[in-house]
């Protein structure tokens, strides 16, 4: 086998607190930056910050922001994102696209600030970001996933009196979304006993990963993808021919919230047939079970056959 494509991703949420005069840290150090300095388009091998978008907090105490950023780095290129938002209203207050691929630039986002960076705000950000091509609309998606992951352990600074009344909504939220939201009447375990533990400086982390080789003997194709975050690790394998159709898919679940999660593996036999270049995201969940298979397998087999699409156009450009 020869590897050749790889693609990784590298998502991570924190929390930065207010100083003692009410800025967050990330402010109160960069107060001495000039401002004639800054711009739309920041130019490689400088140190520039972007004013943040004065938005409405009322009356209440700074509670602190949450910085949140994704980065991608594969065999086709090498961007970022970054988003800062208040800790309580998850609005976007700073966003930032960095490319670290020539033409090397780090460019404000101000379209989306404002924007609450929660569940539902895909059409918005669609809208708001319109101007740029998909890739960055993704890591932008990407960033806010692992911030809606982090609630988890910031739930009193959003408004839930308790870890019991978020459990609820969240049950209530994502009813029929997965495996584990799909059988609450079999689990063994709710989210807050199984993510029942304090993080107060670094709130979340996800690695993902796609491998693509080819199969000399075989003109096909072999991927190995990977999915490790705060609460999930898993791996799928996946073959296909020389016209990219599936010849074998497998997967392992490592770490997930409860045993019932585990389950969802068994839809990755569906997969075996079809072509990688006929299957989009919405047809890949109703084969790996929409409500009753695992979002993160469907991400990941998505992945995946992302990257295997990606190699086969490299082969018929002769780029490998």
């Amino acid at each position: 086998m020869k590897n050749v494509i790889q693609r990784h991703w590298f998502t991570t949420v924190r929390f930065d607190p207010p100083t003692p005069c009410g800025d967050t840290i990330l402010n109160h150090a960069v107060t001495e930056v000039n401002t004639e300095q800054l711009q739309t388009t920041w130019q490689p091998n400088r140190t520039n910050h972007a004013r943040v978008a004065e938005l409405d907090t009322g009356n209440r105490q700074p509670t602190g922001q949450l910085n949140a950023q994704t980065m991608y780095c594969g065999t086709d290129r090498e961007v970022g994102t970054r988003l800062r938002v208040d800790l309580v209203s998850f609005k976007i207050l700073e966003a930032t696209l960095e490319n670290h691929s020539p033409p090397v630039a780090i460019t404000d986002i101000p379209q989306i600030r404002g924007i609450e960076a929660y569940l539902k705000s895909g059409p918005a950000l669609r809208d708001a970001l319109a101007h740029l091509d998909y890739f960055p609309r993704e890591l932008f998606a990407e960033t806010i996933r692992g911030i809606i992951q982090a609630e988890t352990f910031i739930y009193k600074e959003r408004g839930f009196a308790s870890a019991s009344e978020y459990n609820e909504h969240w049950n209530k939220t994502f009813a029929n979304s997965c495996r584990y939201y799909s059988n609450l009447n079999r689990i063994t375990q709710r989210w807050v006993d199984y993510a029942d533990y304090m993080r107060t400086g670094n709130l979340f982390n996800r690695y993902k990963t796609q491998s693509v080789y080819t199969l000399n003997d075989k003109g096909g194709y072999f991927i190995v993808a990977t999915f490790c975050d705060s609460f999930h690790e898993l791996s799928v394998e996946i073959e296909t021919d020389k016209d990219l159709v599936i010849t074998k898919a497998n997967g392992t679940l490592l770490r997930a919230p409860d045993n019932v999660c585990r389950e969802a593996t068994f839809f990755l036999q569906q997969l075996p047939g079809h072509s990688a270049a006929s299957l989009n995201k919405k047809k890949i969940a109703v084969l790996l079970g929409k409500g009753e298979g695992c979002v993160h397998i469907i991400d990941t087999v998505y992945d995946a056959l992302t990257a295997v699409i990606m190699a086969n156009q490299r082969r018929s450009n002769s780029i490998i």
